[in-house]
């Protein structure tokens, strides 16, 4: 089962439900559960435990495991395995084999329960240098690897892993910030997108980041405040100037291909097989947007 369009996530406290609802509401196309660095070491069983009581959602759910070297992220699998959920992130991702084994326990977890194989999506959080290494690995592997997450965050593991200096502009985490983009893309990925921006107050600043991402070709990023999510959608949805004039492009080159012609003119520039593949990425962005704007309407 394909997973959903994002532009957007929000990370939420695993052991706090009443905000995973506020989550939910406040307009991200994406929530994730963390049962990471959001639960102190105490919290964990019991946040762990809760995700069979988390409130029903038509917003996806995700849920961030532990880390693997922590010894918690078998459990932290088989808990959000069992529970209503659409996929786990994966902090600290590095190894392909390790990507492999959670594919065949969510497997035996999926068919256990009644569900579809491969349902649950899975998402590695790339926040090391070996992590940006194996992302062509790790996303090679088919089926529910159809996201990745690019952990550039002020102070974060990948900044410390690398030992760069991190500004918006992202000039130092240039490098590995497109290495993990060509990767994932190269191995068929359809959202890289990128993880969080930590100043969840300077909005400007963020904004910085955002328009580098997609620059880039990341299709989204993840919040930590629910102030973030509009910045996001307004960086990462298209303009209905960029809708108009990509309908248009698939409008003429539909009628081109139906008339025996692939190569025409759109406002004076070539449109081919290529520009029409990227007119229709842009107009499925568009689409997703649409949907959760009827979504927010309803809600």
């Amino acid at each position: 089962m394909p997973m959903q369009p994002m532009r957007s996530m929000i990370f939420t406290p695993g052991h706090r439900h009443d905000l995973v609802a506020k989550a939910i509401a406040c307009g991200t196309d994406a929530v994730i559960v963390d049962l990471e660095d959001a639960v102190a070491l105490d919290e964990k069983p019991a946040a762990r435990a809760g995700l069979k009581d988390l409130p029903p959602s038509d917003v996806p759910i995700y849920v961030r495991t532990n880390a693997i070297e922590t010894g918690l992220m078998w459990d932290d699998i088989v808990a959000a395995g069992q529970a209503n959920i659409d996929g786990l992130v994966i902090p600290k991702a590095e190894s392909a084999d390790v990507m492999r084994e959670v594919d065949g326990a969510l497997r035996a977890l999926e068919m256990a329960a009644g569900r579809e194989v491969g349902s649950i999506t899975v998402i590695p959080l790339i926040e090391s240098g070996i992590g940006v290494r194996a992302t062509f690995d790790m996303m090679s592997i088919r089926g529910r690897f159809e996201a990745i997450l690019f952990g550039g965050g002020e102070q974060g593991d990948l900044v410390a892993d690398l030992g760069v200096e991190w500004t918006p502009e992202g000039t130092g985490l240039m490098h590995s910030r497109a290495q993990v983009l060509m990767d994932s893309r190269a191995a068929g990925c359809q959202y890289p997108m990128e993880a969080v921006f930590m100043d969840f107050k300077n909005l400007d600043a963020m904004r910085v980041e955002c328009e580098l991402a997609r620059t880039l070709g990341y299709v989204g990023k993840v919040a930590i405040h629910p102030a973030q999510i509009a910045v996001i959608h307004d960086v990462f949805t298209p303009s209905d100037e960029e809708i108009a004039h990509h309908r248009r492009i698939i409008e003429e080159f539909d009628a081109a291909l139906a008339e025996g012609s692939a190569s025409i003119q759109v406002d004076g520039k070539m449109v081919d097989y290529a520009v029409a593949r990227v007119a229709r990425a842009v107009l499925a962005r568009a689409e997703l947007a649409d949907r959760a704007a009827d979504r927010g309407a309803s809600s």
